[in-house]
C-alpha cells in the first residue's frame, strides 16, 4: 500500500466527494469545496476553494460531520447533486439531548457565487439506549455511542456502525435507505424525521474496537473506516477495511508508516481514494 500526497486543503472533518468536487467541512458545520482538477503537480500546493458555505438551519442543529457522504437519491429531479448526509456525533455530548445516533439530510444546490444546503430530514436510531444493541452498558458511562453512517449505493442501503467499548468492539447494523419523503413531521426541526428502530435492522454484526472513529466510507461492498488521533500510541492513526460479505476486517497502522496527524477524510473518486488528516493534508491511497 502506498500513501502519496497531492495537494493541500482546509482542514478539520470528513467531507464527501461528488463528481469531480471534493467538500470538506469542519465541525460547526462550514464547508470548502474543492475541484479535484485543480491539483497540480506539487504535492504542497494549497488548493483553492471553489466554494465556501456553512450548512443552513444551524440554529436547530449543528453536525459535527465526522462522517459525511452523498446518497442516490436527489430532493428535486432536476437537481445538480443528490442529497446529502452527516451525522452529528458528539456535538451535543455536553447536553442532556445528546442526539445519539443522528444523521442529518440536506439539499445541496449550487448557486451563481457558490454553494448553499437546506435540512430536508433526520434521521434517527430509535434502541441508542439499548445496552443489547447500541450502547456498550446499561447504566456505565461509554466512550462513543454517537454513532458514524455511510451508504451502500448499489444495495440502497445504510450502515451505521457504533463503538461500543473495548471488551466490546465496534458494531455495524445494515437498514433499507429510508427515502427523503420518509418520516413524521418533527416541529423540533421543521422537517420530517425517520427513526430506525430494531424492526428495521437487517442485519448486524460486531468487528474490532475502532479506537475513536473518525471519518468513513463505503466502495466496492468495504467501509472504510479513519480511526484515532494525533500521534497517540495508543490510539493509533489508522484505517479499518471491513468487508461486508466477510465481516472481517484489515487493520491499516497509517502511524507505523509516517503518517502521524490525525485520520479524517476518506472518499472516492473513479475508483481512486483520496485522504486527509486534520491539518488539510490531501494523499491519494494505492491499497
Amino acid at each position: 500500500m502506498e500513501i502519496t500526497q497531492v495537494a493541500k486543503i482546509r482542514g478539520s472533518q470528513d467531507g464527501a466527494i461528488y463528481g469531480n468536487e471534493l467538500f470538506r467541512f469542519n465541525h460547526r458545520g462550514d464547508c470548502a469545496v474543492y475541484n479535484l482538477s485543480d491539483i497540480g503537480n506539487s504535492a504542497i500546493d494549497e488548493l483553492a476553494p471553489i466554494s465556501l458555505f456553512t450548512l443552513g438551519d444551524t440554529d436547530k442543529i449543528v453536525p459535527h460531520n465526522n462522517a459525511v457522504f452523498f446518497g442516490c437519491e436527489f430532493y428535486d429531479e432536476s437537481d445538480e447533486y443528490p442529497l446529502l448526509y452527516t451525522n452529528v456525533y458528539n456535538n451535543y455530548a455536553k447536553e442532556e439531548d445528546k442526539k445519539i445516533g443522528v444523521c442529518c439530510v440536506y439539499r445541496l444546490q449550487r448557486l451563481a457565487d457558490g454553494h448553499m444546503a437546506k435540512l430536508v430530514q433526520i434521521i434517527e436510531i430509535g434502541f441508542t439506549e439499548d445496552a443489547t444493541l447500541w450502547k456498550a452498558y446499561p447504566d456505565r458511562h461509554c466512550t462513543r455511542p454517537y454513532g458514524n453512517f455511510v451508504i451502500d449505493k448499489d444495495k440502497r442501503a445504510l450502515y451505521a456502525f457504533v463503538m461500543r467499548d473495548e471488551e466490546l468492539g465496534t458494531r455495524y447494523f445494515r437498514f433499507d435507505m429510508p427515502s427523503v419523503h420518509d418520516g413524521v413531521l418533527d416541529s423540533r426541526y421543521d422537517v420530517k424525521k425517520v427513526v430506525l428502530d430494531t424492526s428495521d435492522i437487517r442485519e448486524y454484526f460486531d468487528c474490532g474496537y475502532h479506537r475513536f472513529i473518525q471519518g468513513a466510507a463505503l466502495h466496492n461492498n468495504k467501509i472504510y473506516s479513519t480511526e484515532g488521533f494525533h500521534d497517540d500510541e495508543i490510539n493509533r492513526p489508522a484505517i479499518r477495511i471491513v468487508d461486508l460479505d466477510s465481516k472481517k476486517e484489515e487493520y491499516i497502522d497509517v502511524m507505523n508508516m509516517g503518517f502521524s496527524n490525525e485520520p479524517e477524510f476518506i472518499d472516492f473518486y473513479n475508483d481512486v481514494c483520496y485522504y486527509s488528516d486534520a491539518p488539510g493534508n490531501l494523499y491519494v491511497i494505492d491499497f
